[in-house]
Protein backbone atom coordinates (compact mmCIF):
# COMPACT_ATOMS: atom_id res chain seq x y z
CA UNK A 1 0.00 0.00 0.00
CA UNK A 2 2.78 2.37 0.91
CA UNK A 3 4.45 1.64 -2.39
CA UNK A 4 1.30 2.40 -4.36
CA UNK A 5 0.71 5.63 -2.41
CA UNK A 6 4.21 6.76 -3.13
CA UNK A 7 3.75 6.12 -6.87
CA UNK A 8 0.49 8.09 -6.87
CA UNK A 9 2.11 11.00 -5.04
CA UNK A 10 5.00 11.10 -7.52
CA UNK A 11 2.55 11.01 -10.45
CA UNK A 12 0.58 13.98 -9.05
CA UNK A 13 3.79 15.95 -8.50
CA UNK A 14 4.97 15.29 -12.07
CA UNK A 15 1.63 16.40 -13.51
CA UNK A 16 1.72 19.57 -11.43
CA UNK A 17 5.23 20.37 -12.51
CA UNK A 18 4.40 19.79 -16.19
CA UNK A 19 1.36 22.08 -15.98
CA UNK A 20 3.47 24.82 -14.40
CA UNK A 21 6.07 24.44 -17.16
CA UNK A 22 3.37 24.55 -19.83
CA UNK A 23 1.87 27.69 -18.26
CA UNK A 24 5.28 29.36 -18.19
CA UNK A 25 5.95 28.43 -21.84
CA UNK A 26 2.55 29.84 -22.84
CA UNK A 27 3.56 33.39 -21.96
CA UNK A 28 2.68 33.42 -18.27
CA UNK A 29 -0.21 35.66 -17.17
CA UNK A 30 -2.83 37.17 -19.47
CA UNK A 31 -1.64 40.67 -20.50
CA UNK A 32 -1.66 43.32 -23.22
CA UNK A 33 1.24 42.92 -25.67
CA UNK A 34 0.91 46.11 -27.71
CA UNK A 35 -1.45 48.83 -28.92
CA UNK A 36 -1.76 51.22 -31.82
CA UNK A 37 -1.69 54.10 -31.26
CA UNK A 38 0.59 53.85 -28.26
CA UNK A 39 -0.12 55.64 -25.01
CA UNK A 40 0.61 59.37 -25.41
CA UNK A 41 0.77 59.28 -29.23
CA UNK A 42 -0.20 62.50 -31.05
CA UNK A 43 -1.49 63.41 -34.52
CA UNK A 44 -3.55 60.23 -34.86
CA UNK A 45 -6.01 59.89 -37.71
CA UNK A 46 -9.52 61.26 -37.30
CA UNK A 47 -10.81 58.68 -39.75
CA UNK A 48 -11.41 55.31 -38.08
CA UNK A 49 -10.21 56.87 -34.83
CA UNK A 50 -9.67 54.30 -32.14
CA UNK A 51 -7.21 51.78 -30.74
CA UNK A 52 -6.00 48.38 -31.94
CA UNK A 53 -5.21 46.02 -29.04
CA UNK A 54 -3.11 42.86 -29.14
CA UNK A 55 -3.09 40.45 -26.18
CA UNK A 56 -0.88 37.44 -25.53
CA UNK A 57 -3.90 35.06 -25.26
CA UNK A 58 -6.87 34.45 -27.51
CA UNK A 59 -9.94 36.51 -26.57
CA UNK A 60 -12.42 34.89 -28.97
CA UNK A 61 -15.47 33.01 -27.74
CA UNK A 62 -19.04 33.99 -26.84
CA UNK A 63 -18.44 34.31 -23.11
CA UNK A 64 -15.21 36.33 -23.46
CA UNK A 65 -16.56 38.60 -26.20
CA UNK A 66 -19.80 39.34 -24.33
CA UNK A 67 -17.78 40.21 -21.22
CA UNK A 68 -15.07 42.23 -22.98
CA UNK A 69 -17.49 44.53 -24.84
CA UNK A 70 -18.58 45.80 -21.42
CA UNK A 71 -14.97 46.18 -20.23
CA UNK A 72 -13.76 48.67 -22.86
CA UNK A 73 -14.71 52.33 -23.28
CA UNK A 74 -13.33 55.58 -24.75
CA UNK A 75 -13.72 58.93 -22.99
CA UNK A 76 -13.00 62.44 -24.26
CA UNK A 77 -10.86 65.10 -22.60
CA UNK A 78 -13.74 65.92 -20.22
CA UNK A 79 -14.11 62.29 -19.15
CA UNK A 80 -17.38 61.73 -21.01
CA UNK A 81 -17.91 58.42 -22.80
CA UNK A 82 -18.13 58.53 -26.59
CA UNK A 83 -19.98 56.01 -28.82
CA UNK A 84 -17.77 53.08 -29.86
CA UNK A 85 -17.74 49.93 -31.99
CA UNK A 86 -15.93 46.83 -30.68
CA UNK A 87 -14.56 44.24 -33.11
CA UNK A 88 -12.90 41.00 -31.96
CA UNK A 89 -10.93 38.72 -34.28
CA UNK A 90 -11.84 35.05 -34.04
CA UNK A 91 -8.35 33.56 -34.02
CA UNK A 92 -5.58 32.30 -31.80
CA UNK A 93 -4.20 35.86 -31.63
CA UNK A 94 -5.88 38.17 -29.15
CA UNK A 95 -6.75 41.06 -31.48
CA UNK A 96 -9.42 43.68 -30.82
CA UNK A 97 -10.40 46.99 -32.43
CA UNK A 98 -12.13 49.67 -30.38
CA UNK A 99 -13.28 52.41 -32.78
CA UNK A 100 -15.11 55.68 -32.18
CA UNK A 101 -18.51 55.39 -33.87
CA UNK A 102 -18.46 58.14 -36.51
CA UNK A 103 -21.87 57.06 -37.85
CA UNK A 104 -23.51 58.49 -34.72
CA UNK A 105 -24.74 61.91 -35.88
CA UNK A 106 -25.00 63.10 -32.27
CA UNK A 107 -21.24 62.97 -31.86
CA UNK A 108 -18.37 64.47 -33.86
CA UNK A 109 -14.70 63.73 -33.29
CA UNK A 110 -12.89 66.86 -32.14
CA UNK A 111 -9.81 68.21 -33.83
CA UNK A 112 -6.52 68.14 -31.88
CA UNK A 113 -8.21 66.63 -28.82
CA UNK A 114 -7.24 63.94 -26.30
CA UNK A 115 -9.15 60.63 -26.05
CA UNK A 116 -8.50 57.80 -23.59
CA UNK A 117 -9.25 54.11 -24.04
CA UNK A 118 -10.01 52.37 -20.73
CA UNK A 119 -9.72 48.58 -20.46
CA UNK A 120 -11.28 47.25 -17.24
CA UNK A 121 -9.36 44.82 -15.01
CA UNK A 122 -12.09 42.19 -15.58
CA UNK A 123 -11.23 41.95 -19.29
CA UNK A 124 -10.73 38.20 -19.90
CA UNK A 125 -9.22 35.77 -22.37
CA UNK A 126 -10.89 32.69 -23.91
CA UNK A 127 -9.95 30.61 -20.82
CA UNK A 128 -11.50 33.06 -18.36
CA UNK A 129 -8.25 34.63 -17.14
CA UNK A 130 -8.56 38.36 -16.37
CA UNK A 131 -6.09 41.22 -16.61
CA UNK A 132 -6.29 42.01 -12.91
CA UNK A 133 -5.65 45.76 -13.42
CA UNK A 134 -7.08 48.63 -15.47
CA UNK A 135 -5.26 49.80 -18.61
CA UNK A 136 -5.49 53.34 -19.99
CA UNK A 137 -4.22 54.45 -23.42
CA UNK A 138 -4.42 58.17 -24.25
CA UNK A 139 -4.03 59.50 -27.80
CA UNK A 140 -4.50 62.89 -29.45
CA UNK A 141 -6.29 63.40 -32.76
CA UNK A 142 -4.74 65.12 -35.76
CA UNK A 143 -4.40 68.91 -35.68
CA UNK A 144 -6.39 69.42 -38.86
CA UNK A 145 -6.69 73.20 -38.58
CA UNK A 146 -2.94 73.65 -38.27
CA UNK A 147 -2.37 71.20 -41.12
CA UNK A 148 -4.89 73.07 -43.29
CA UNK A 149 -3.17 76.37 -42.53
CA UNK A 150 0.21 74.85 -43.44
CA UNK A 151 -1.26 73.46 -46.68
CA UNK A 152 -2.75 76.86 -47.55
CA UNK A 153 0.60 78.57 -46.92
CA UNK A 154 2.36 75.97 -49.06
CA UNK A 155 -0.20 76.41 -51.84
CA UNK A 156 0.17 80.21 -51.64
CA UNK A 157 3.95 79.87 -51.89
CA UNK A 158 3.63 77.43 -54.76
CA UNK A 159 1.22 79.64 -56.74
CA UNK A 160 3.32 82.70 -55.89
CA UNK A 161 6.38 80.93 -57.22
CA UNK A 162 4.52 79.89 -60.35
CA UNK A 163 3.30 83.45 -60.92
CA UNK A 164 6.80 84.85 -60.31
CA UNK A 165 8.46 82.49 -62.76
CA UNK A 166 5.63 82.98 -65.29
CA UNK A 167 5.98 86.78 -65.17
CA UNK A 168 9.75 86.48 -65.31
CA UNK A 169 9.58 84.15 -68.28
CA UNK A 170 7.11 86.49 -70.02
CA UNK A 171 9.38 89.48 -69.49
CA UNK A 172 12.39 87.53 -70.72
CA UNK A 173 10.43 86.48 -73.78
CA UNK A 174 9.40 90.08 -74.44
CA UNK A 175 13.02 91.19 -74.13
CA UNK A 176 14.10 88.45 -76.51
CA UNK A 177 11.37 89.44 -78.97
CA UNK A 178 12.44 93.07 -78.68
CA UNK A 179 16.06 92.20 -79.35
CA UNK A 180 15.05 90.00 -82.25
CA UNK A 181 12.93 92.81 -83.62
CA UNK A 182 15.76 95.31 -83.26
CA UNK A 183 18.12 92.92 -84.99
CA UNK A 184 15.60 92.47 -87.76
CA UNK A 185 15.22 96.24 -88.15
CA UNK A 186 18.98 96.69 -88.26
CA UNK A 187 19.09 94.55 -91.39
CA UNK A 188 16.37 96.58 -93.08
CA UNK A 189 17.18 98.22 -96.43
CA UNK A 190 15.04 99.83 -99.14
CA UNK A 191 15.58 96.98 -101.58
CA UNK A 192 14.43 94.35 -99.10
CA UNK A 193 11.50 96.55 -98.08
CA UNK A 194 10.54 96.89 -101.72
CA UNK A 195 10.63 93.13 -102.11
CA UNK A 196 8.63 92.60 -98.91
CA UNK A 197 5.88 95.14 -99.63
CA UNK A 198 5.74 94.71 -103.38
CA UNK A 199 6.42 98.40 -103.88
CA UNK A 200 9.00 99.84 -106.19
CA UNK A 201 12.32 101.07 -104.86
CA UNK A 202 11.34 104.63 -105.81
CA UNK A 203 8.18 104.42 -103.70
CA UNK A 204 10.07 102.99 -100.74
CA UNK A 205 12.63 105.77 -101.00
CA UNK A 206 9.86 108.37 -101.23
CA UNK A 207 8.27 107.00 -98.05
CA UNK A 208 11.66 107.03 -96.38
CA UNK A 209 12.14 110.67 -97.31
CA UNK A 210 8.77 111.47 -95.75
CA UNK A 211 9.87 109.72 -92.56
CA UNK A 212 13.07 111.73 -92.65
CA UNK A 213 11.14 114.94 -92.98
CA UNK A 214 8.87 114.03 -90.05
CA UNK A 215 11.87 113.00 -87.96
CA UNK A 216 13.53 116.29 -88.76
CA UNK A 217 10.47 118.25 -87.67
CA UNK A 218 10.28 116.28 -84.41
CA UNK A 219 13.97 116.85 -83.82
CA UNK A 220 13.63 120.57 -84.38
CA UNK A 221 10.64 120.79 -82.04
CA UNK A 222 12.58 118.96 -79.32
CA UNK A 223 15.61 121.20 -79.81
CA UNK A 224 17.81 118.43 -81.07
CA UNK A 225 18.83 120.69 -83.98
CA UNK A 226 19.71 124.22 -82.87
CA UNK A 227 21.24 125.47 -86.12
CA UNK A 228 18.82 125.61 -89.04
CA UNK A 229 21.68 125.08 -91.46
CA UNK A 230 22.72 121.88 -89.69
CA UNK A 231 22.01 118.76 -91.70
CA UNK A 232 19.80 116.30 -89.85
CA UNK A 233 21.32 112.83 -89.58
CA UNK A 234 18.14 110.75 -89.81
CA UNK A 235 20.10 107.52 -89.81
CA UNK A 236 21.29 108.34 -86.29
CA UNK A 237 17.70 108.85 -85.11
CA UNK A 238 16.06 105.91 -86.80
CA UNK A 239 17.71 102.49 -86.44
CA UNK A 240 16.14 101.11 -89.61
CA UNK A 241 17.23 103.99 -91.87
CA UNK A 242 20.48 103.82 -93.86
CA UNK A 243 22.23 106.45 -95.90
CA UNK A 244 22.37 105.89 -99.63
CA UNK A 245 24.22 108.10 -102.10
CA UNK A 246 21.94 107.58 -105.08
CA UNK A 247 18.88 105.38 -105.59
CA UNK A 248 19.61 102.35 -107.72
CA UNK A 249 17.35 99.73 -109.20
CA UNK A 250 17.33 96.40 -107.43
CA UNK A 251 18.59 94.67 -110.57
CA UNK A 252 21.98 96.36 -110.12
CA UNK A 253 22.65 94.45 -106.90
CA UNK A 254 21.62 91.13 -108.40
CA UNK A 255 17.89 91.22 -107.60
CA UNK A 256 15.65 89.54 -110.13
CA UNK A 257 12.33 90.17 -108.44
CA UNK A 258 10.07 92.72 -110.13
CA UNK A 259 6.91 93.79 -108.36
CA UNK A 260 3.56 94.21 -110.10
CA UNK A 261 3.96 97.96 -110.16
CA UNK A 262 7.48 97.61 -111.44
CA UNK A 263 6.23 95.48 -114.32
CA UNK A 264 3.59 98.07 -115.14
CA UNK A 265 6.25 100.78 -115.17
CA UNK A 266 8.47 98.70 -117.40
CA UNK A 267 5.58 98.14 -119.83
CA UNK A 268 4.77 101.85 -119.79
CA UNK A 269 8.43 102.66 -120.46
CA UNK A 270 8.52 100.18 -123.33
CA UNK A 271 5.34 101.60 -124.84
CA UNK A 272 6.68 105.16 -124.56
CA UNK A 273 9.96 104.08 -126.15
CA UNK A 274 8.12 102.33 -129.03
CA UNK A 275 5.95 105.43 -129.56
CA UNK A 276 9.04 107.59 -129.59
CA UNK A 277 10.68 105.33 -132.16
CA UNK A 278 7.52 105.37 -134.31
CA UNK A 279 7.36 109.15 -134.24
CA UNK A 280 11.01 109.37 -135.14
CA UNK A 281 10.46 107.04 -138.12
CA UNK A 282 7.49 109.12 -139.33
CA UNK A 283 9.55 112.27 -139.18
CA UNK A 284 12.17 110.63 -141.32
Amino acid sequence: MKKRGLIALLTIMMLAMSSVAAFAADGSAFALKSSYPKDGQKNTSMENAGVKLEFNHSISGEKAEANNEKCVSIVDKDGKKVPINVLTQDSADGLMLVLIDTTDKKYTIENNSDYTLIVDKNFMDAEGNTLGEDIEITFRTFNQRFNMMVNMVMMALMFGGIMFFTVRQTMNQKNEDKLSKEKGEAKFNPYREAKRTGKSVEEVIAEEEKRRAKAEKRARRKGMIKDEDEILDVAALLPYVYKVHDPRPIAEVGGKYISGRGKKKQEQTKRQQSKTRQRASHHK
